[in-house]
């Protein structure tokens, strides 16, 4: 048995560090929300996950995101609504849409167009995806 300092599983390694964000992360499937969230933080990022579309709204009324990760189908409240409300109030920081229902996507695509979201993710997708657009954001 080796003694000495554990290694904190959330602690990122130096090499997989982008550069820390605060992320907010709507998503209504609380194990997708917690394992991505956890993901984040071992990263380096302050990842915030919120289960409904508008806790995320009031949520980022409240504090200033680098990034708001959103799911298209949320149970209370469209995705795309809350973008257009933070939109609106000059409040939306940079998005990046997952959905896992191809038809929301294309009945929605010209309303994210004109917010000026570029990045969506359809599910089911790779943690490393959302990697690389954080580092292209970063």
């Amino acid at each position: 048995m080796r003694h000495g300092r554990r290694r904190s599983a959330a602690r990122p390694r130096p090499d997989t560090v982008i550069s820390e964000m605060k992320i907010l992360l709507a998503e209504d499937n609380h194990i997708l929300a917690t394992i991505l969230a956890d993901h984040l933080a071992s990263r380096g990022h302050e990842a915030v996950p919120v289960f409904a579309g508008r806790l995320a709204s009031a949520l980022c009324q409240q504090r200033d995101f680098d990034v708001i990760v959103i799911d298209l189908l949320m149970p209370d409240i469209y995705g795309i609504n809350v973008l257009e409300e933070l939109h609106a109030r000059n409040r939306m920081p940079p998005a990046i849409v997952i959905t896992g229902v191809p038809e929301l996507l294309e009945e929605v695509s010209p309303r994210l167009a004109a917010i000026g979201v570029e990045t969506v993710i359809r599910k089911p997708f790779l943690f490393a995806q959302i990697d690389e657009v954080l580092a292209g954001l970063a």
